[in-house]
């Protein structure tokens, strides 16, 4: 099936690893222009280099309104257009509220729910001269559960507020021809939850999911593919989980 993905133009924060890279490699493959943006430079440039070809590292703050918003503008200047924006890059925090600092929520806040505010507003001028785009969050079943097996109410916070910006996004920009959608992944075995898990945490946790193991990039890749295509097109507003059916129980 063609996915009708040549010849765009996507951009993915924290894209340096993860869920991140994971979806580049699969851009790349179905022929986009890929733009890596992470934080962490020297890791997008890894990526880069490991994909080859029309990819393109960014440092980027998703967090600092007036980076995002001059990055993307030198994005859409450079390419004449941006068809693809993946808000993939996060944090987690751990522990109790009562542990937690108001430093620690600023932090969370600032890269998990202001970050994919600032560059989905970045992207709508181009998105809405072009009169297309597609918009994929990362959001998390912890939005639907005030926090997760491992992040905590902070963590769980955010995410439901970026399942609340796709629905509110979704609504605005549908008459521009911009779809607008999320995925809830489960617990993930990644860069940012690794330090969290050892080998019998992973097997805990794997007993509680129906379909037996922890999410994978991989699965999350096929979802953001599919959203991301034009055989998604009359999708937005959703959140989609992915999971292996924890959330059933």
């Amino acid at each position: 099936m063609d996915l009708g993905l040549k010849g765009k133009v996507a951009l993915i924060t924290g894209a340096a690893s993860g869920f991140g890279s994971a979806v580049a490699a699969a851009l790349v493959e179905e022929g986009c222009t890929v733009y890596l943006a992470d934080l962490n430079l020297a890791g997008a440039e890894r990526v880069k280099d490991a994909l080859g070809k029309n990819t393109h590292a960014l440092a980027l703050d998703v967090g600092d309104a007036s980076d995002v918003a001059a990055k993307i503008e030198w994005i859409a200047k450079q390419q004449s257009r941006i068809d693809i924006l993946v808000n993939n890059a996060g944090v987690i925090k751990v522990g109790s509220v009562v542990e937690s600092s108001a430093d620690d929520w600023d932090q969370v806040c600032r890269v998990n729910l202001s970050g994919v505010l600032y560059c989905s507003k970045a992207v709508i001028p181009p998105m809405t001269q072009q009169r297309s785009g597609k918009i994929v969050n990362i959001a998390s079943i912890a939005g639907f559960r005030g926090g997760g097996v491992i992040g905590n109410v902070l963590y769980g916070t955010t995410k439901a507020g970026v399942i609340a910006l796709t629905k509110g996004l979704a609504r605005e920009l549908g008459p521009y021809g911009i779809n607008v959608n999320a995925i809830a992944p489960g617990l993930a075995d990644t860069g940012m939850t690794n330090q969290y898990l050892d080998d019998d945490k992973r097997r805990q946790f794997s007993k509680i999911i129906p379909l037996g193991r922890l999410t994978t990039p991989g699965d999350i890749v096929k979802l953001v593919i599919f959203l991301a295509s034009d055989v998604s097109a009359y999708i937005t507003g959703e959140t989609i989980t992915i999971d292996g059916g924890y959330s059933t129980r």
